[in-house]
């Protein structure tokens, strides 16, 4: 299956890589380095060619099944010579960053699957995608739909703990990016995706966390503490509007959101919790950060319909810790 192929190709990329090495691979359209070499550094300017080819055969293996994979243009570059811009309009960047990030947490998935031993999953969350695709009609959507056919699956195949392994494996493809608010990066980036439009962001005290947690709730604010050195646990409020994988089926998935968030939190555990629907468009969600408590709720959580809490008409924005309404 696609998982395999995309784990071996990654194989081959990091026995290239030299954490001493000076030239990295990057996306000539988006000045960003695509995620089958993100942080990866290369010897010297061949290696690092031959990385940015297989780069394209990883996204070739991708767009077998879906043919709005982006092309990434892939080009080496010497650190010294300092960052790389983008040269794409706003429109096109838009649509970029959707479809590609899409896609880097589906392939990250993917090879976890394959990693992992759970190739079932992997094979059903194909089949699954190959009779939904034939009656998308934008191209646009694939990528969405191959997202959410093995968010599904894992989820009726897979038990809580599977997942969890599944998700942590999926994150660790990508370069680790620890900081002291990694929450609002994750959002930020969702936004940045278009895969949600406005955010807000609130930490919540220890009585609104889930009853079998053993951890103490603690509000860090961002210029005082890091999130990779706390060692208690810290919880979350978000809401956030027009998220792409949403549906009305009783359940909020949070596959995409937690695999990018555990990257950034890579010797925490996260576990997600209380999911709301607020309105058609608009969305609740609680987690928790932290070394003293268990991933959970990886794939998705159930969403209860709270319409009388309805706020659309409430300006979505980003909050900081210790800021209340």
């Amino acid at each position: 299956m696609v998982g395999g192929t995309l784990r071996d190709i990654r194989a081959e990329v990091r026995s290239l890589s030299r954490p001493d090495g000076d030239y990295m691979v990057v996306c000539g359209k988006l000045g960003t380095e695509p995620s089958v070499v993100s942080g990866l550094r290369f010897p010297d300017r061949d290696a690092a060619s031959e990385a940015a080819d297989l780069a394209k055969k990883y996204r070739d293996a991708l767009r077998r099944y879906d043919p709005a994979v982006p092309y990434y243009d892939p080009l080496v570059h010497e650190e010294s010579n300092g960052p790389v811009a983008s040269r794409v309009t706003d429109s096109v960047d838009e649509r970029t960053r959707y479809i590609s990030f899409c896609h880097d947490v589906t392939g990250s998935v993917f090879e976890a699957l394959s990693e992992t031993g759970t190739r079932s999953v992997e094979s059903a969350a194909m089949e699954t995608y190959l009779t939904l695709a034939e009656v998308v009609s934008d191209e646009d959507d694939f990528c969405l739909t191959m997202l959410w056919s093995m968010m599904s699956e894992m989820d009726v195949r897979l038990s809580v703990s599977e997942q969890t392994t599944v998700v942590e494996t999926a994150a660790e493809r990508f370069a680790s990016a620890p900081m002291s608010n990694p929450v609002e990066a994750t959002l930020r980036n969702l936004e940045s995706a278009s895969f949600i439009e406005g955010y807000s962001l609130r930490s919540v005290t220890h009585g609104s966390e889930p009853p079998d947690s053993q951890a103490t709730a603690s509000a860090a604010d961002e210029s005082e503490s890091d999130s990779s050195d706390t060692a208690q646990s810290t919880s979350w409020e978000l809401t956030f509007g027009d998220y792409a994988l949403a549906e009305r089926t009783g359940r909020l998935p949070t596959l995409p959101i937690a695999v990018d968030l555990l990257r950034r939190t890579p010797s925490q555990s996260v576990r997600f919790f209380d999911g709301e629907a607020l309105s058609d468009s608009r969305w609740r969600l609680r987690l928790q950060t932290g070394t003293h408590c268990e991933s959970a709720g990886l794939v998705s959580v159930d969403a209860v319909e709270n319409r009388w809490l309805n706020d659309s008409a409430a300006p979505l924005r980003s909050e900081r810790p210790g800021q209340s309404d």
